[in-house]
């Protein structure tokens, strides 16, 4: 078990996390957590970031999202059954 210890930062009362705790869980600096109280105890936990298809590709290098040619051959086929 770890202890941790309040302490105070300008106005704020503040714990700190150990890395160890951050790396196991997956958690980052500006990582969200959902602070509750169960039974008298502090609960903590982490807010499963939704990621969206923008967020994915955000540090892709922009020359691989260019079309290729056979993308360009694909897009233009016809449909061969139902497709919509």
């Amino acid at each position: 078990m770890t202890q941790l210890a309040i302490r105070q930062s300008g106005g704020a009362n503040i714990i700190s996390l150990p890395k160890a705790i951050l790396k196991t869980l997956g958690l980052h600096v500006g990582s969200t957590l959902e602070l509750s109280i169960v039974d008298c105890k502090i609960v903590l936990t982490p807010l499963v970031e939704k990621q969206t298809l923008e967020d994915l590709l955000a540090g892709t290098p922009q020359e691989k999202l260019q079309l290729t040619e056979e993308d360009h051959e694909w897009l233009n086929l016809k449909s061969s059954g139902r497709e919509i």
